[in-house]
């Protein structure tokens, strides 16, 4: 899956940027329905990367300029209509998108080069999204409200990027990180307000994901340390370090809060391969791929105390796309035998 930028982020374990958080309080429902599950990502068909997203198992194509690489990086469901962020290639540069169902809206970047969204949210009738744009000297975080692009201020001279948003009473939040000339810094921005977040000071750290409740911000990712990637929430600007396997490699994908309960998705790795996971607080539970290859969790969803996690795995030959309830893992449809990943997880 071919994605062309100026700079590589470093969402480690992941085919396709996955960066993304769905935000949304969750509650009894007040029936005994099935709650319904979607997932948003890309598969392959022939040579492009195609975005959509599954009702279920039900895969809806999205549309991106019907030649080039398009992605859908997150999903949100409103009032049962589906919305989706991401991108696609219009042959010279990627355009940063959200599709309304099936409609495709463009986002400006700075009209030259290329941008893409990694989040969504909506809140009433408007949609947020979140992601970054190239200015010709670096790369600068934003996010658009409908249609309109807020930039949000990094060091000013080096890149930064936003990885997901969340909108409450009114406010964004926008959680990423941005460079200062040595390292990244982890990060969220208030409306245009930028809070930095500690990682170990010495070397890089990322957050990837954001969640608002009771007017505590969270927000999860890594930071590295001398020797590995480890991953870690932070609540406000109190990290908490969870476990990978202690020796190599994780990283916190996606945060999601539920009565008190910080639930996060992501990987670690085992010195052999990438193995999905989430954690409920520190605890963490793995998930199966195929037991052999990569796999990876990256979103999660919490709905009337079930734990939803989408991502994807490698069976030895190509990606398969899938979510899990709980510990039960649900393969996704691709298009023929080609690679597909899930890239954000929604339940209603």
């Amino acid at each position: 899956m071919k994605k062309q930028r100026r700079f590589t982020i470093l969402l480690i374990f992941v085919l396709a940027v996955a960066l993304n958080l769905v935000g949304c309080d969750s509650g009894s429902s007040g029936t005994d329905a099935e709650p319904t599950v979607y997932t948003a990502g890309s598969y392959i068909n022939g040579s492009i990367s195609v975005p959509c997203y599954w009702t279920g198992t039900t895969r809806t194509p999205l549309a991106g300029d019907g030649t080039h690489d398009a992605v859908a990086n997150s999903i949100f469901v409103s009032s049962g209509s589906v919305y989706a962020a991401g991108y696609y290639n219009d042959g010279s540069k990627n355009i940063p998108c959200y599709w309304a169902g099936n409609v495709l809206t463009p986002l400006a970047g700075d009209g030259t080069h290329t941008s893409e969204a990694y989040s969504i949210f909506v809140s009433g009738d408007t949609v947020y999204t979140a992601g970054y744009y190239f200015d010709a000297t670096k790369v600068v975080p934003c996010y658009w409200t409908g249609t309109t692009k807020t930039p949000l201020a990094g060091d000013g001279t080096h890149d930064a990027v936003g990885t997901s948003i969340f909108v409450s009473s009114g406010i964004v939040y926008t959680a990423g990180y941005y460079n200062d000339g040595s390292k990244d810094i982890p990060c969220y921005w208030i409306n245009s307000t930028r809070i930095p977040l500690a990682g170990d000071g010495s070397h890089s750290a990322h957050t990837l994901s954001i969640f608002l409740t009771e007017g505590k911000v969270y927000t999860a990712g890594y930071f590295k340390d001398a020797t590995k990637m480890i991953p870690c929430y932070w609540t406000g600007t109190s990290r908490t370090d969870l476990a990978g396997d202690g020796t190599h490699n994780s990283s916190a994908a996606s945060i999601f809060v539920s009565d008190d309960t910080v639930y996060t998705a992501g990987s670690y790795n085992d010195g052999l391969k990438n193995i999905p996971c989430y954690w409920t607080d520190t605890s963490m539970t793995p998930l199966a791929g195929d037991g052999a290859h990569f796999a990876t969790a990256t979103s999660i969803f919490v709905a009337d105390g079930t734990v939803y996690t989408s991502g994807y795995y490698n069976d030895g030959s190509k990606y398969i796309p899938c979510y899990w309830t709980g510990t039960e893992r649900t393969d996704l449809p691709r298009f023929s035998s080609y690679n597909a990943v899930a890239n954000s997880i929604f339940v209603e």
